[in-house]
């Protein structure tokens, strides 16, 4: 797991129109390739079950309480798809968030087999933040070859068209795409709006054609 050079370039672009708040929490001990100084917390910790982080625990069971409604922003560095249970992660982000925090993700979208155990669609983070009290601000995908972020339309999440250097997504379903480049990434940006009661999203593709 790291924060590569785009990934923290990114990340400043959305501290820089966002700049309220000053603790940060990152799922995963993870290197940062240039300074996460940019970013400009007073507090940053680490939680994973391997390597140095500040805190070593399971995200996979119940944060204790002591770090609920704690952090500003919380950065899921890769962490998400590497975990058994997705569900108690995304609350366990939830809880450690204060009332107007601030979340990013990168996760697999395509590929990386072998070290972790999920490929992340768009419609999860949409889906599950817009049910949960948050406002997704931004979404986007970097292949590989590309190594650049490049914006989705949130709320797009059918795949529209994909090679090597370039995936989108369109708002409606129809098509086929016969492939998908390999260790192809997602990232998600959100706010908290109000904090709800979690809860556990279904599909709205199903909601919407009635099961079809």
């Amino acid at each position: 797991m790291s924060i590569e050079s785009e990934d923290l370039d990114l990340l400043c672009s959305y501290r820089d129109l966002h700049p309220d708040g000053d603790s940060c929490a990152i799922l995963g001990d993870c290197h940062v390739h240039g300074d996460f100084g940019r970013m400009k917390f007073s507090t940053v910790e680490t939680f994973d079950i391997n390597g140095n982080p500040t805190h070593k625990l399971n995200l996979n069971e119940p944060i204790p309480v002591e770090f609920h409604n704690k952090y500003d922003w919380v950065i899921d560095s890769g962490t998400l798809y590497c975990c058994f249970n997705v569900p108690m992660v995304l609350k366990n982000i939830s809880d450690m968030l204060k009332d107007s925090g601030y979340v990013f993700h990168t996760s697999n979208l395509s590929g990386f087999y072998g070290r972790g155990y999920y490929s992340v669609s768009p419609a999860l983070y949409y889906e599950f933040y817009k049910s949960n009290g948050f406002v997704v601000r931004g979404m986007g995908t970097k292949t590989r070859v590309s190594k650049s972020w490049q914006p989705i339309n949130v709320g797009d999440n059918y795949l529209e068209y994909a090679d090597a250097s370039c995936i989108r997504f369109k708002e409606e379903s129809g098509g086929f795409v016969q492939t998908i480049p390999n260790d192809s990434l997602l990232y998600c940006f959100c706010s908290r709006d109000h904090r709800e009661t979690f809860s556990e999203p279904i599909p709205e593709h199903f909601i919407m054609t009635d099961g079809s």
